[in-house]
């Protein structure tokens, strides 16, 4: 668990830790939020303002960028920092009926998500710590005659965010004392609605209560759609700084400068140099 309070810009968290009679130590961390921060420093003030953060990963179909997952790892690390010991991710199986976890090993598959060797090194990042995983996606079966053009609609997909949204409010009720980290893919975090699309985010925050503090990565990521010229401006001008943490940077949203600070439905964004998707 942690503790913050927030004053001029800095936020102090409490850390978790054993002490020598074997209870619980806690100790103070600073940490200043003002402009581009270490991806770090997100994870501290989020867990600082929120039971629940939501950071995501950019995918394309099995295509994806391996520097958010990589990042993951760096995440996953300073929220155990925080007092953090479970992860929610988007991608991991049901280990059984009605059962969404604990996961304490790493999932054996074949392929998909699961078998690339950067989710496999994030999902062993949470295990070595000790942490627990939980599965909270929709539970659906795809079969031969699944209607392809109905997992498609817009009325399953957000069946599918209402579930995962419901998923998650049980593991949150389930221990409500523990903080939790969820790891998403794409947009499913977005806490406003996106014309007919409501997302996962959205729906959380109306069925727990709970404002979880959410990350985007996905920001300059190229997936191969339309030019955009905004994308390589704002790289350019922020160069030397990404350069000054190593390649990728973080800021919350109400300090980013434009276009970033009009991306709401989000808390904090993380931009980088590595904006490829490998397939």
């Amino acid at each position: 668990m942690t503790a913050g309070a927030r004053s001029a810009g800095r936020v102090v968290t409490m850390k978790r830790g054993a002490s020598l009679d074997g209870g619980v130590a806690w100790s103070l961390r600073e940490v200043a939020m003002e402009g581009w921060r270490p991806v770090e420093d997100l994870i501290q003030w989020g867990f600082a303002h929120a039971p629940v953060v939501m950071a995501n990963e950019a995918h394309n179909g099995l295509a994806r960028s391996v520097r958010t997952r990589e990042v993951g790892v760096r995440m996953v690390r300073a929220a155990h920092e925080a007092g953090v010991r479970r992860l929610a991710m988007e991608a991991l199986h049901w280990p059984a009926e009605g059962t969404q976890g604990p996961i304490r090993d790493v999932p054996s598959v074949p392929g998909g998500y699961l078998a690339q060797p950067e989710m496999r090194r994030l999902i062993g990042a949470a295990l070595d710590l000790g942490w627990t995983l939980w599965a909270y996606e929709a539970v659906f079966e795809i079969t031969a005659d699944t209607d392809q053009d109905r997992l498609l609609s817009m009325e399953f997909t957000n069946w599918r965010e209402r579930e995962q949204a419901g998923n998650l409010g049980r593991l949150l009720t389930a221990d409500p004392g523990e903080p939790l980290l969820v790891w998403c893919g794409n947009g499913h975090a977005t806490k406003e609605e996106c014309g007919e699309w409501i997302p996962m985010g959205w729906h959380f925050r109306a069925m727990s209560g709970v404002d979880p503090f959410v990350i985007d990565q996905t920001v300059t990521v190229d997936f191969g759609d339309e030019p955009r010229p905004w994308v390589r401006e704002l790289l350019a001008s922020v160069g030397e700084t990404l350069a000054a943490y190593g390649g990728t940077a973080g800021i919350l949203r109400d300090q980013a400068p434009p276009p970033l600070d009009c991306r709401t439905g989000v808390d904090a964004l993380v931009v980088s140099a590595d904006n490829e998707l490998t397939p």
